[in-house]
């Protein structure tokens, strides 16, 4: 109920969010990091859901980046960065994952 109170009062109770993640990006840069347990369905429902809240910067009026860690096989911690272009249109969100960046995280 609070969650859905929050969402109301900044506009994004109704919104319908679509993520895709860009082919170029899709055959490259996701699949030489699904060894590490990063897939599509991973970064798609991170991006949604932070999305949602709010949880991203503006880097340019249709530009959100996302930051998130994880562990790699090897239980090293590292930070991807995710770039994604907006659009808007008729009370549907479009963001489309066109850019990724991971680096290790110091300790």
């Amino acid at each position: 109920m609070f969650a859905g109170a929050d969402l109301n009062s900044r506009g994004l109770g109704r919104l319908l969010v679509i993520v895709r993640v860009a082919k170029k990006l899709g055959k490259s840069w996701v699949a030489r990091h699904e060894k590490d347990g990063l897939d599509e369905w991973k970064i798609a429902t991170f991006v949604r859901s932070q999305y949602l809240l709010g949880s991203f910067e503006r880097t340019e009026p249709d530009i959100a980046m996302f930051r998130f860690r994880f562990r790699k096989g090897g239980g090293h911690l590292v930070q991807a960065t995710l770039w994604a272009r907006e659009r808007k249109q008729d009370g549907i969100v479009e963001l489309v994952i066109y850019k990724g960046h991971v680096e290790p995280v110091e300790s």
